[in-house]
């Protein structure tokens, strides 16, 4: 029994991996809605479950058919499940019209309207600036104030109400799990928190209960929905955290009282949203295929050709759009660390496509000189240090080795410092070593050590079976001087990090490689 009770989280963990980003919002999403649809039929929230029932419907029809035309104009691939995520974000932030009443509902068709069409208005090269629920929101705020009809507008996050608390928790942090977001949102909360205490405090005079914040108030469904909204979230994680401090502190204080302006929530990411604009990939990539070519078996390096703007580190990943006939659950999208040197003019991802796979690799694998696919999201922290003399061990799982192809590429740069880097690069079998001759030619030119290590064959002069203290202690004796860097499976990543805490490297030391999932 306690065996089921601990594996639950891992068993959870896989089950979000194996499901794509869109995919697991729209089902977190689709399960507060259903909560709040019961909630309405018992008498929990004042909004009754029909009533609920047709805001939903509104927005979702209004948000498919506005999408769908506006791909048309465009003339870009339509992406039905992101319409259907803004339609559902915008339900909880308006309240759901009474029976009968057509403006309320009217109106929650305008900012479904205004945040689909942001997406395509409010874009530079193909990708939207700011989170597309916000500026509807926003936007139909500001007509109000300018052009003042009886009747008053303003969001009311009615899903900030005590009783989502526990619904909200569950399906908000399956969320960030799934996009691995939480320095933000932990920055965002934590922030917000203080602000708010100290407001209360300086007008109030007293230290009000924290509950006041946690359990009322739009702070969680901003922070897990909307906050981590890829498209507008900076690459790294100190941008990440200053993001969400930043959107927190804005939310929450008073300051913009003095020159007339009521912060709401909503108003407070968009803020966030254009001062951090700067530092995102600023737009989507249409990559042309280059070249496709086998590295090892049943695994494919696909290189598209770069764009001479576009800028990257050593380390970075991008999430890749391939649009296709009958995508199967995990969708059009995939997050595929770029396995290619900075200073490269092809973009390359490095895959395993077995006998059975997802569409998506299906029609990755179709792919012929010329195609296209749609890069963007540039993010991640998995970076070497900046201290030059700092030595450096890296560990791979299979297709984990493709950000360290690109930082020890990128080493053979000529202004490129060299840290002294041992590899242990490991597989199940010799033939799937990747990449094999590239990383011994490359051990000549800079100091790089090469360990390959076999679970499932014995075959001289690699070593066998999983990595172990031994083989650390052999290969690498000054281990607790270096930086680890771990990159691969999620089991595997995180069963080496414990092993190299039991050796003594200290958690500051171990960085690992994950983005938002496997899918």
């Amino acid at each position: 029994m306690y065996k089921n009770i601990l594996a639950f989280p891992g068993s959870v963990a896989r089950l979000v991996d194996a499901t794509g980003m869109y995919r697991t919002v729209s089902i977190a999403l689709g399960f507060l809605t259903v909560v709040g649809i019961l909630y309405g039929f018992i008498g929990l929230v004042e909004y009754s479950g029909l009533e609920q029932l047709l805001a939903v419907t509104v927005a979702i029809g209004v948000a498919m058919v506005v999408n769908l035309l506006c791909s048309k104009l465009w003339r870009v691939s339509v992406n039905m499940e992101s319409a259907f995520i803004t339609a559902l974000i915008i339900h909880f932030l308006l309240i759901p019209a009474q029976w009968g009443d057509f403006v309320g509902n009217f109106i929650l068709a305008v900012v479904v309207v205004l945040a689909t069409v942001s997406k395509y208005v409010f874009a530079w090269h193909k990708q939207h600036i700011v989170n597309p629920a916000a500026i509807g929101v926003v936007l139909v705020a500001l007509a109000y104030e300018l052009f003042p009809i009886p009747g008053y507008f303003e969001a009311s996050w009615w899903v900030g109400q005590s009783v989502f608390f526990i619904p909200l928790l569950l399906a908000g942090s399956l969320v960030v799990m799934k996009v691995r977001k939480w320095t933000p949102v932990i920055a965002f909360l934590g922030v917000g928190f203080l602000v708010y205490l100290y407001e209360e405090w300086k007008f109030y005079g007293e230290i009000p209960a924290p509950e006041a914040f946690w359990l009322s108030g739009p702070s969680l469904f901003l922070a897990f929905f909307m906050l981590t909204e890829p498209f507008t979230m900076p690459p790294t994680k100190r941008l990440q955290f200053g993001y969400g401090a930043l959107v927190g502190f804005i939310s929450q204080t008073t300051l913009f009282l003095s020159f007339g302006i009521k912060m709401v929530p909503e108003l407070a990411l968009v803020i966030g949203n254009l001062l951090f604009y700067p530092s995102t990939l600023r737009r989507k990539l249409i990559l042309p295929l280059a070249t496709v070519r086998e590295v090892a078996k049943e695994t494919f390096e696909f290189a598209f050709t770069k764009p001479g703007t576009m800028r990257f580190r050593a380390g970075q990943y991008l999430e890749w759009m391939l649009p296709h006939d009958l995508p199967d659950s995990r969708g059009i999208r995939r997050y595929f660390t770029i396995a290619s040197s900075p200073v490269d003019p092809l973009l390359r991802i490095t895959l395993r496509i077995g006998e059975t796979v997802s569409s998506y690799k299906q029609q990755l694998k179709k792919m012929k000189p010329g195609d296209t696919i749609i890069a963007s999201q540039l993010a991640g922290d998995f970076l070497l240090p900046r201290d030059i003399k700092r030595k450096v061990a890296m560990v791979a799982g299979g297709i984990g080795v493709t950000p360290f192809l690109s930082h020890i590429d990128y080493m053979q740069t000529k202004s490129v410092p060299k840290h002294n880097t041992v590899l242990f690069y490991c597989n199940n079998t010799a033939a799937e070593i990747a990449y094999r001759d590239r990383l011994q030619a490359v051990s000549n030119i800079i100091p790089l050590q090469v360990v390959h290590v076999l679970a499932k064959e014995k075959t001289p002069p690699y070593e066998h079976g999983y990595l172990t203290k031994e083989m650390i202690i052999k290969y690498v004796p000054d281990y607790l001087e270096r930086a680890w860097y771990l990159s691969g499976p999620p089991g595997m990543v995180n069963a080496y990090s414990k092993l190299l805490l039991d050796l003594g490297v200290k958690r500051r030391h171990i960085k690992k490689d994950f983005f938002p999932g496997l899918a």
